[in-house]
């Protein structure tokens, strides 16, 4: 199964404690989506939004189904797993990624890549992705 990142797994730093393969994976794109603030937390959210600029993220190719549902318990029940058209090297692909179900915890401003990577990754890599790591 692909997957596309479009927050926190998209850090190769938090994807690797999430899963336990290795995969191989690009950048690529996604249309018709937003990815916005969680009230009260560093990660984003994605939301379907007709008009959105494009959102770029990372394709993971050919993850697992027990990596996938490492990836299901991380995500929590407040994001669903669905389909996505996804933009790699010019053609579109199928992949699975994360919609938010949380939507009374959106701000619905966007998220910013550069401001997490250099102030919420790391406060987050060791808060929440230690307290939704899946069982081993």
């Amino acid at each position: 199964m692909y997957i596309f990142s479009y927050g926190l797994l998209m850090f190769p730093v938090v994807w690797a404690r999430v899963v336990r393969g290795d995969y191989r994976s690009t950048e690529a794109t996604i249309q018709g989506f937003r990815r916005v603030r969680v009230r009260d937390r560093q990660h984003p959210a994605l939301i379907v939004s007709a008009n959105a600029t494009p959102i770029m993220g990372r394709l993971y190719y050919d993850v697992s189904a027990a990596d996938v549902a490492r990836l299901d318990h991380f995500k929590t029940s407040s994001y669903a797993r669905v389909a996505i058209a996804v933009t790699v090297h010019d053609h579109a692909v199928s992949a699975q990624s994360y919609l938010a179900l949380n939507v009374d915890s959106l701000l619905y401003d966007e998220w910013s890549v550069a401001k997490f990577e250099q102030h919420g990754l790391p406060i987050l890599n060791a808060t929440y992705v230690v307290e939704n790591l899946p069982p081993q």
